[in-house]
């Protein structure tokens, strides 16, 4: 029985394998490309992106400043700076929140044990009028 069970599967397999066969769709030679038949054409590339300049260019030789840059630091300025505890010699205007650099004639105040830098006298009075705005403020000391 087992036999004839295989058999029967064996033969519907073997059938079902031999079903119609397919359409196959029958093209002209002419419509045939092969490599023999096109026409060799070179393919179109882009070229690559290409860098125009490597870097800015060199700085030139000697002490070459800008016209909007501050002037050199005076002697006195540079006695002050190395009297601070700290490096390099900016800081912050509590009211503005301008970058300062320090200098001998620079305002400042100081204010429950802290030095503060401004940047002009109008500030200086600005943060003597009210100190607590703006020592409690984003530019203020840690």
């Amino acid at each position: 029985m087992k036999r004839a069970a295989i058999v029967v599967i064996a033969l519907l397999v073997v059938a079902c394998g031999r079903s119609a066969p397919r359409k196959r769709s029958v093209q002209k030679a002419s419509d045939i490309q092969t490599i023999d038949t096109t026409e060799a054409q070179p393919a179109a590339l882009t070229p690559p992106p290409v860098l125009t300049e490597e870097g800015p260019p060199p700085k030139p030789p000697g002490n070459v400043q800008t016209a909007d840059a501050p002037p050199p630091p005076t002697p006195q300025d540079e006695a002050l700076r190395a009297a601070l505890p700290f490096a390099p010699a900016i800081a912050l205007d509590p009211v503005d929140g301008s970058k300062i650099s320090i200098r001998a004639n620079t305002a400042t105040t100081e204010y429950k044990g802290h030095i503060y830098y401004f940047s002009s006298e109008g500030n200086k009075r600005t943060f003597l009028g009210s100190p607590e705005q703006y020592t409690k403020g984003v530019f203020a000391h840690g």
